[in-house]
């Protein structure tokens, strides 16, 4: 259900940051809008963790936890999520994210972290020790196991909130662009707009 309150900021300075952005044909997508609306509650904490989770220190490179940040999206069928995340793996990793991503393309040792959050996902009753063993077989320590599953957390949460709110990329030049400002800066707004 989309939200007109949050088409538009609570503060002065939110609301002339979304008039300009439109203006230039820019504008804040709708993860930006919410974090501006419910700063305290959404805003600040998600960031925060989504910057932690993908652009913090890792074994996995942006694009690996971008392509498991896709995973999980996938397995929640959030579009909104699946097209955002599946642009910046693809581009990071040079290659194309789709349904298909266990035909080994992303190396042995991304695609049994993606199968493990996939898993931990669609039915985390299934998760035990002969996934964690096979993770550990392709090459996947523990911490970098712990590291995908903190992907999954961030995305199972903004999955479900994408999809309450009904977050939509309105084309795909802007889906593109999301995509694009998202590799280049990560997940960080500027602290004036999360007030």
């Amino acid at each position: 259900m989309r939200l007109a309150s949050y088409e538009t900021g609570r503060r002065p300075a939110q609301r002339a940051f979304l008039a300009v952005t439109g203006l230039l044909g820019s504008p804040i997508n709708d993860v930006g809008k919410v974090s501006m609306r419910r700063a305290e509650f959404f805003g600040r904490p998600f960031m925060a963790l989504t910057q932690l989770a993908l652009r913090g220190r890792s074994g996995w490179s942006v694009g690996e936890r971008e392509l498991f940040a896709a995973v999980v999206s996938q397995a929640n069928s959030c579009a909104f999520c699946v097209g955002t995340h599946g642009a910046i793996a693809g581009s990071a990793l040079g290659l194309a994210v789709d349904e298909s991503w266990r035909d080994g393309r992303f190396g042995v040792r991304a695609i049994a972290a993606a199968e493990f959050v996939d898993a931990l996902t669609r039915d985390p009753d299934r998760v035990g020790s002969e996934l964690v063993a096979a993770a550990r077989a392709a090459g996947v320590g523990d911490a970098a196991l712990a590291e995908a599953v903190y992907v999954a957390f961030a995305f199972n949460t903004v999955n479900r909130v994408a999809d309450a709110l009904g977050f939509e990329h309105r084309s795909d030049i802007e889906l593109r662009r999301d995509a694009r400002f998202l590799r280049i800066n990560g997940y960080r707004m500027p602290g004036f707009l999360l007030r």
